[in-house]
């Protein structure tokens, strides 16, 4: 805030000197015209007159106090301005740019892409939109898809926009573990560790768990381990065995929780 200081009045008369002698006793002449706004003094000392004043073109007193006021009116308008807040984009340009995206990814829909059904698939699932996002992410995991493979796993498994059925679920989780992903290797554990649509099975569940927990799982650690607490020795030594033998077959880690 720039602060300008105002004009102060000062409630002492102002005495008026002789120009020629400098003696205060003076008083207004008989003489002035009254025509401007200078007054006209004869001094008692040395009889001689003078005037006082600013003049015709001198500065009044309300032109003074209108031109403080606009000096305060100006000082608090470059106020307010520099403190205003930076401009934000307007929520409708968001939502517009947003349709915008839409729009693009359901054109490459239309074409088959399996990256943009993935995309327009988990923007549905994400917004907790299943029904929408699972035919969108069953035709991209169709292709090959390894993130929309584990998503279709996971609604199956959990019947999120579809029925759930264990088997569909081990099959796609299955997919998506063989192709790398962290996520369906963990959850492919579970399902053999449960016998949920297999057997249980505690070499296998062993086998993904520790796969997964190499990968740097943290859960697939905790389960891994407890798990082998209940394996014998020679259980435990084949699910090690197989484990590497099939992470050395498989791609490089991909794949965290959607």
């Amino acid at each position: 805030m720039i602060k300008i200081p105002l004009p102060t009045l000062s409630s002492e008369p102002v005495a008026i000197k002789c120009k020629y002698c400098g003696s205060t006793q003076v008083r207004p002449s008989h003489k002035s015209s009254g025509k401007d706004t200078r007054i006209t003094y004869r001094c008692q000392a040395c009889k001689k007159h003078f005037r006082i004043g600013t003049g015709r073109l001198g500065m009044k007193p309300w032109l003074i106090a209108g031109g403080v006021l606009a000096l305060v009116a100006l000082a608090i308008g470059i106020s307010l301005l520099s403190n205003r807040p930076a401009d934000v984009p307007f929520k409708a340009e968001i939502e517009h740019a947003k349709q915008d995206q839409l729009a693009a990814l359901k054109k490459e829909v239309k074409k088959g892409d399996a990256q943009a059904q993935y995309e327009l698939g988990r923007t549905h699932w994400l917004n907790a939109e299943y029904q929408q996002a699972f035919p969108l992410l069953k035709a991209a995991a169709n292709q090959g898809h390894i993130e929309a493979t584990y998503l279709v796993g996971l609604a199956y498994l959990s019947g999120l926009g579809t029925l759930q059925n264990y088997r569909s679920a081990l099959e796609y989780f299955t997919k998506a573990a063989e192709l790398g992903h962290m996520e369906a290797e963990y959850r492919l554990g579970l399902l053999y560790r449960d016998g949920l649509a297999t057997p249980p099975n505690k070499e296998t569940a062993y086998l993904w768990l520790n796969i997964a927990a190499a990968r740097g799982h943290e859960d697939a650690l905790l389960y891994r381990d407890k798990l082998a607490a209940a394996m014998s020795s020679q259980e435990l030594h084949r699910a090690q065995e197989a484990s590497a033998q099939t992470d050395a077959k498989l791609p490089d880690a991909i794949g965290t929780k959607p």
